[in-house]
């Protein structure tokens, strides 16, 4: 059987500093009708410039060596027209932010209509009634009324619908997808991934499936790619991999993954070289526990001796890995108390009509009463619309509420001017996207600087040497107190956040998803590295997450939320062993889905801890 798509040798040099630096090399990739592929790998391997060179959307400036073949025809060589015509109609892709891809001032009917009509003619009759048919293809509930929805009116998961339907107006035979459900509660996630695996099905389309979150390739994929650093680390059957994993690469993002009832994540040592700065050799080697001095000299051949294909000259042996136990829970521990919420509700203002009443809304919080210990962690978890970002705001006092809270003794509404001001600083955040709360004209030190600027005199030098024992005690260089925002990653801007946070000295943390837009190794090692910190400061943390594995590895007592009411608290292992509510049953189950590799332990991720 022909391959849909067939890329061949794909190098990919992006212009960068005055200097062409090269991306991508010699990549190569085949897909079957009917077949999905999943490409993975840490942020800045290469995935999505792979997938954006398929569509011929790179950055100006860019160049491209090798063949990508669609259906036999090269698209390198195609024309600009050429190009307009295959996408949509030969290849469809769906990107991982439907919000920023979605045009906000046209309406969803209007959106899908102009894609088939662009490829297919026809008039705008027959535009919404193909635009019908597609929501009622991609499962959008009453699509008849959400035809003039506009994007800021449909929920994360409709968004994602939407852009499936745009994506397959056209019937294309390879649909590309960039992280399509990264950002999504797990059940929502889940629909999405059902989805595309039924349509593909139906259509036998191609699916090119680019992702860091292995536990979804494990449950839809056929075959997986693994980038490291611009270069293919290991490729072959889904299956094979997840049971026989053989590049080091490969079993320490294994290894780094949250499951239910884990005590510890195998963190990967070092960082992803930047592409200026590759070395010669295997470009994991600087980071492998196993690396011999032939593994720096030039990069390894392909091996493929073994069920999937591995660029390593020393290969994992293929003996069988049974799956992994659930460690025993950690002892009861006990904790002095902190926080004290009695009956905290948040009601957010009615919807104004312009005649007659406005219509009142329910409670986004109703009558959540808990306490929290010094020291512990406390996840909080549910859907979206669930009540947790609402849940957050009120216990950093950042909007109004009803009920009492009680902080260290001290009631907030009882405090007033600078008293007030001193307790709430004692109650920091660390966001979901950190280069968002960060102001990108200030440097990395000022940045960190600023809460201790604000809680009263401290002298330069003294300033100077918090900065940079902040900076150290998150895993980051002193010397980066000069650099911006916009120059670091993703998983080096939230270390600076978390620092920022450490800077006033709180009492309690609130994580509002701090990790779900990372990939797995970079997961881990916040993960370890906020657990860390709790020990040595004995502060405690609110983790705000829909990630039930996460939050089951960082939390003691987790509360689930729906609908703005508390269903279940419990402490973490009795609640994942005998959950009491269907709703949290259904969480976990969702978590036990994405989390249940084959995969469990090797000596080589061993040596990685």
């Amino acid at each position: 059987m022909n391959p849909v798509l067939d890329i061949r040798n794909l190098s990919v040099t992006l212009p960068r500093n005055e200097r062409n630096v090269t991306i991508l090399e010699t990549f190569s990739l085949a897909i079957a009708p009917g077949q999905m592929l999943g490409l993975v790998g840490e942020s800045g391997s290469g995935k999505t410039i792979a997938a954006l060179a398929i569509m011929r959307l790179l950055p100006p400036g860019a160049k491209t060596q090798g063949e990508i073949l669609l259906n036999g025809e090269n698209l390198l060589q195609a024309s600009a027209a050429r190009m307009r015509a295959i996408r949509g109609q030969g290849a469809g892709m769906v990107f991982q932010n439907p919000l920023a891809a979605l045009n906000p001032s046209r309406t969803v009917a209007s959106q899908i209509g102009e894609a088939w009509r662009v490829h297919q003619g026809g008039g705008k009759t027959q535009a919404r009634a193909r635009a019908l048919a597609l929501l009622h293809e991609v499962g959008i509930p009453e699509p008849e009324t959400r035809l003039d929805n506009y994007p800021h009116q449909l929920s994360g998961g409709m968004r994602q619908r939407v852009m499936i339907a745009m994506a397959l107006a056209c019937r294309p035979q390879l649909l590309i997808a960039d992280e399509p459900a990264t950002g999504l509660d797990p059940l929502i996630s889940r629909q999405i991934m059902e989805l595309i695996a039924r349509l593909r099905r139906e259509r036998n389309m191609a699916v090119l499936f680019v992702t860091h979150d292995l536990s979804v390739v494990q449950d839809y994929a056929d075959m997986i790619h693994v980038l490291y650093a611009g270069r293919s680390a290991e490729w072959g059957a889904a299956r094979d991999f997840f049971r026989h994993p053989r590049h080091p690469y490969s079993a320490a993002l294994l290894g780094a993954v949250a499951r239910l009832g884990q005590r510890r994540l195998q963190n990967i040592p070092g960082t992803l070289p930047e592409p200026e700065s590759r070395p010669a050799g295997c470009r994991f080697a600087p980071r492998c526990a196993h690396a011999k001095e032939a593994c720096h000299a030039a990069y390894p051949p392909a091996d493929s001796h073994g069920a999937t294909v591995a660029a390593c000259l020393y290969p994992l042996p293929m003996a069988a890995r049974p799956v992994a136990e659930a460690q025993a829970p950690s002892p009861k521990r006990t904790f002095p108390p902190l926080l004290h919420m009695q009956g905290i509700t948040v009601r957010y203002a009615a919807n104004r009509r312009w005649f007659g009443q406005g219509q009142a809304q329910p409670p986004a919080l109703a009558d959540v009463t808990l306490s929290l210990g010094k020291g512990e962690c406390l996840g909080v978890v549910g859907e979206s619309g669930s009540g947790k970002s609402s849940f957050g705001r009120a216990v950093l006092q950042m909007l109004e509420y009803e009920g009492k809270m009680v902080l260290d003794g001290q009631d907030f509404h009882a405090q007033a001017g600078q008293e007030r001001r001193d307790l709430r600083r004692k109650v920091q955040v660390v966001f979901q996207d950190p280069r968002e709360s960060m102001n990108p004209r200030m440097s990395i030190g000022d940045i960190i600087a600023e809460p201790l600027r604000l809680a009263g005199k401290i002298k330069r030098d003294a300033l100077r040497m918090r900065v940079q024992d902040l900076l150290g005690q998150v895993g980051l260089n002193p010397e980066m107190t000069s650099r911006f925002p916009g120059s670091v990653s993703g998983g080096q801007a939230q270390r600076i956040a978390i620092a920022r946070a450490l800077a006033a000295s709180p009492s309690l943390i609130v994580l509002d998803e701090p990790t779900s837009a990372l990939d797995v190794s970079t997961q881990a090692m916040l993960l370890n590295l906020l657990k860390d910190l709790a020990l040595r400061h004995a502060f405690s943390y609110i983790l705000i997450s829909h990630d039930f594995a996460v939050v089951s590895y960082m939390a003691d007592r987790i509360a689930v939320l729906n609908a703005g009411r508390i269903v279940e608290l419990n402490e973490t292992a009795l609640l994942i062993s005998s959950p009491q509510n269907a709703y949290t049953a259904s969480l976990i189950g969702a978590a036990a889905c994405s989390v249940n590799f084959c995969y469990t332990d090797t000596f080589e991720s061993r040596a990685l801890r």
